[in-house]
């Protein structure tokens, strides 16, 4: 009788340990991501670079596009590092654009692919963080 209760007991404290590290480890599942905080008007300044407004080409004859943007980047380091590459940015930025048509461009949906394609793009070149997101802060397409 006492190596029953004894087995009992241990497997009682095996199944509320495995218990307890299965709710830690899931937490996020139950409860949900850990809510990031948002980030101020302060910290924005400091981790976004607006480009120079960019006249280009667009892939349909005879139609051209007048665009700004605005980079979030995900830490200072990044932005040091965008803004040594600035060719490189203004490049991706013309062969995107150059790609798209005039009906490609028009209207919101335009103009989140756009902010979409070149996110992925400048992802790419940046390599010591990260491309938060990019905004249109300008657009004119002729």
């Amino acid at each position: 009788m006492g190596k029953l209760k004894g087995i009992l007991v241990l497997v009682l404290v095996v199944a509320v340990i495995g218990a307890g590290a299965l709710f830690y480890i899931k937490k996020d599942v139950i409860f949900g991501p850990k809510a990031e905080k948002a980030i101020t008007a302060e910290e924005l300044a400091e981790l976004s670079i607006d480009t120079d407004v960019i006249t280009t080409n667009l892939a349909s004859a005879s139609n051209f596009a007048i665009v700004q943007f605005n980079i979030l980047l995900s830490s200072e380091e990044a932005k040091e590092e965008t803004e040594k590459r600035t060719p490189e940015v203004r490049a991706a930025i013309i062969s995107t654009i150059a790609g798209l048509s005039k009906e490609q461009l028009v209207g919101g949906e335009g103009i989140a692919l756009l902010e979409k394609e070149l996110s992925t793009k400048l992802s790419k070149i940046v390599e010591t963080g990260k491309v938060e997101r990019v905004l249109v802060t300008e657009f004119k397409v002729q």
